[in-house]
């Protein structure tokens, strides 16, 4: 009997074994669909270390531009300014002019395949755009055809991240519809016109940002490619009357790409104190990792061509850069020398906003230099001033009590602004 209750339990054990065996496999396999986009990129790890030996033996590239200064390859830039100021229309123009090879209102372009996905506007629209731009420039619109691919994208799903709380990952539709159609329309440049439709994340979470830049950067071609967001700047960046954020959000924005334009309309100051606008458009470069930053652009609108048409400033040179800038700091510092010395002396406000500003008090004195009257680029330059006299001593914030009994902080000079110390910080 013995022998017999043994040879039954091999038996079971033989036929039980395959199953015992098959069925985990089933249910993880059920469990753990193999990783798809962003997951299987993260079970791949990262890549493998630089080969310094092999680098050594071959010269270094230069790093390359689409257009110099401006849009670098190989990674992400922003165009951003205030709301309905003009930004679709100049990145439309922009696109067509990268796809076309022509240059970008005295910008030389490298030509590409150009991928615009537009997410405000209809085709409609585009279509006038599109007609008014190829116009000014004397091209065919057929001509575009297999360089640059527009996809209006309003009413369809736009976002191309967005974090899932349940697994963490980002992968989206909508990213997996552009991550088709870089390769199928061997596009180069992609333009994402807006990051607010694009962009599903927390944009005051710098590595939510990141990851989102990073995101798209991963498609396109390294050696020739790059991608373009267009953007809304914050609403108090918008009403300040001096800014350097020409973004929304954190300064993840800033951080995360490598060029970012700004783009604003210009004012000047009113009889009545209040600001008035101009009419015109500047576009600044507020950054350029990889080249200089010091160049903008003056758009004003031509109603024949209906269009905003674009100027490039020049810039000075680095000595004449060098000679303007220590006389603006020594015409600020005769015109606070002059406030000091009047009868009662002016106190200088410290602060850099609102109805009476150092800006404000410095600008009414004769001393105070011609080539700061202008707009907001020169409002940027004497506020950059002001920062270098503070950094280098010259000028200091004092704590004084006013009539009202109230305590208010001003600017005052330092000893060393009578020691010939207002020279080139640069």
């Amino acid at each position: 009997m013995t022998n017999l209750l043994r040879l039954c339990e091999e038996a079971a054990a033989t036929i039980d074994a395959p199953l015992a065996a098959d069925k985990p496999v089933q249910e993880d396999d059920e469990r753990h669909p193999p990783p798809e986009g962003e997951a299987a990129n993260e079970s791949q790890g990262w890549p493998a270390a630089i080969d310094l030996e092999a680098l050594a033996e071959r010269e270094p590239e230069r790093p390359k531009f689409i257009i110099n200064d401006w849009l670098p390859v190989g990674y992400a830039s922003l165009i951003a300014g205030h709301g309905g100021v003009g930004k679709s229309g100049i990145a439309l123009h922009l696109a067509v002019c990268i796809a076309a090879g022509r240059p970008f209102f005295g910008l030389e372009v490298q030509r590409l395949r150009v991928l615009y996905l537009s997410c405000e506007d209809r085709e409609a629209v585009l279509h006038w755009r599109l007609s008014r731009i190829c116009a000014h420039l004397g091209l065919s619109m057929a001509s575009l055809r297999g360089w640059l691919e527009i996809i209006a994208l309003v009413g369809e799903e736009t976002v191309l991240w967005s974090r899932d709380p349940r697994t963490g990952y980002t992968v989206t539709p909508a990213f997996d519809q552009l991550a088709e159609r870089i390769p199928a329309y061997q596009s180069e440049l992609v333009v994402v016109d807006g990051i607010s439709d694009a962009f599903g994340g927390n944009e005051n979470v710098r590595t939510e940002v990141k990851a989102f830049v990073n995101k798209l950067v991963g498609p396109i071609p390294p050696d020739s490619g790059a991608v373009l967001l267009v953007g809304h700047i914050a609403k108090p960046s918008a009403a300040a009357a001096v800014t350097t954020e020409g973004y929304s959000g954190s300064t993840g924005w800033h951080n995360s790409v490598r060029a970012r334009w700004y783009l604003y309309p210009e004012t000047t100051q009113g009889e009545d104190g209040g600001k008035e606008r101009t009419g015109e458009l500047i576009l600044e470069l507020q950054k350029s990792n990889l080249g200089r930053t010091d160049q903008e652009m003056r758009f004003t609108w031509d109603d024949q061509a209906h269009l905003f048409i674009g100027q490039r400033t020049e810039a000075p040179s680095g000595m004449e850069r060098s000679i303007r800038d220590r006389t603006e700091r020594e015409g600020i510092l005769a015109a606070f020398r002059a406030c000091a010395a009047a009868s009662p002396a002016v106190d200088i406000p410290a602060a850099m906003t609102g109805p009476r500003t150092a800006l404000h008090v410095l600008k009414i004195r004769p001393e105070f230099p011609d080539s700061l009257r202008g707009g907001k680029p020169e409002k940027h330059r004497f506020w950059r001033h002001i920062e270098e006299l503070r950094a280098m001593g010259i000028a200091r914030e004092s704590r004084i009590r006013r009539s009202d009994r109230h305590y208010v902080l001003t600017l005052t000079l330092s000893d060393k602004s009578e020691c010939g110390h207002a020279g080139n910080a640069e």
